[in-house]
């Protein structure tokens, strides 16, 4: 057990307890560690319930940034927009959103423009909305007829994609329920001529692999990979880049590992040097199982459980998000979002409060013993 770990608490101190147990999965997996952290802020509450959130990084001054969440209620749902220190700065109404992602520099008419997405479940459809940085405000841009994604029955789950060698965007789309809920969707995202996007089914994909049903997704845009959270049983592994045509599953993981209901949130501590961690919400338990990016043992497609996140104050997280990137003054190496349930909010915890001397951040070397 290693010493306690002493960080301040939103509003106000407290003493964070790491305490480090488990045994070597196997003789080339490494120990799995119990982390238990305490947020450092939060966002204001949503009115009726909050679900997913994402994070978008202020080009000039990180300390600008954004977390834009979900209130998928239906009529009075929308996408909220709060500060680092968790205050609401923008609130959109929609009927009935559930997923938003975020991604940089999307080339259209106007120029590059950083983009969030969001799915209407009721409405199925997808709203593409630009990120001002100036006014920090969402502003929406999609196309005037609409994206309309008729093949899922219930929209679920949304993850970006943008694919390095072209800066081709792109979106993947899951459904809750009906037949569509056994595989996946991908759409491709591009300027209509007019400076705003429209978007078209470029691939189905992930037949005879999802056995429940998928929602959260992410898209590693560096790797190229796509990860799917098939809810009862496992993270799917898939290629991102649809040009690849290769549809079947690479890996899988997240298998067992302690995880009691869904496995939910899904998303990427990303490290310069295409490492990280691949963090995952065990949505009943209310804790985040956490996993390495770049694989394990020289195998880039093995993911064994590296630590359990024990995450105080947020429980039945649906969706989450994470950066490694610093924060001045707030969190110097990132920091995660949670979505709470009970407190229909999300929490934010500071990475180095994850950390510890375990899942360092990125740059930094663990001590030889």
């Amino acid at each position: 057990m290693h010493a306690p770990l002493y960080a301040q608490r939103w509003l106000g101190l407290c003493l964070i307890s790491m305490m480090v147990t488990g045994s070597a999965l196997s003789k080339s997996d490494p120990d799995v560690k119990l982390i238990r952290v305490y947020p450092k802020g939060s966002t204001s509450s949503v009115p009726y319930d909050a679900d997913d959130p994402a994070i978008w990084i202020h080009p000039d001054d990180p300390r600008k940034s954004l977390i834009i969440g979900i209130d998928k209620a239906v009529n009075e749902g929308g996408i909220y927009v709060w500060d680092l220190e968790g205050n609401l700065l923008q609130h959109i109404q929609l009927n009935r959103p559930n997923n938003i992602d975020v991604r940089y520099g999307m080339q259209l008419r106007r120029g590059r423009t950083d983009i969030a997405v969001v799915n209407l479940r009721k409405e199925q459809q997808l709203r593409v909305y630009a990120i001002d940085p100036n006014e920090r405000r969402l502003k929406d841009i999609t196309t005037r007829d609409g994206i309309h994604t008729p093949e899922l029955e219930e929209p679920g789950g949304v993850a970006l994609y943008h694919r390095p060698k072209d800066g081709a965007m792109f979106v993947f789309c899951s459904s809750d329920d009906g037949e569509s809920a056994y595989q996946l969707y991908q759409y491709r995202l591009e300027d209509d001529g007019s400076g705003r996007v429209k978007g078209y089914l470029v691939r189905t994909f992930a037949q005879n692999t999802i056995r429940d049903k998928v929602e959260g997704m992410v898209a590693d845009d560096e790797l190229g990979y796509l990860y799917a959270s098939d809810e009862e049983y496992a993270v799917r592994k898939f290629y991102a880049d649809p040009e690849l045509k290769d549809n079947g599953q690479i890996a899988e993981f997240a298998v067992g590992d302690g995880i009691r209901g869904d496995r939910e949130g899904l998303a990427i501590y990303k490290c310069d040097d295409k490492t990280g961690y691949i963090l995952v919400s065990s949505q009943k338990r209310g804790t985040v199982k956490v996993y390495p990016r770049e694989g394990y043992g020289g195998d880039p497609h093995h993911h064994p459980l590296l630590a359990t996140l024990l995450t105080k104050d947020s429980r039945k997280t649906d969706g989450l998000d994470v950066t490694s990137v610093s924060i001045p003054s707030l969190y110097p190496k990132g920091f995660l979002v949670k979505h709470d349930s009970p407190g229909r909010c999300f929490r934010i915890y500071d990475w180095r409060d994850i950390a510890g001397d375990h899942l360092l951040p990125c740059g930094e070397k663990a001590d030889k013993p």
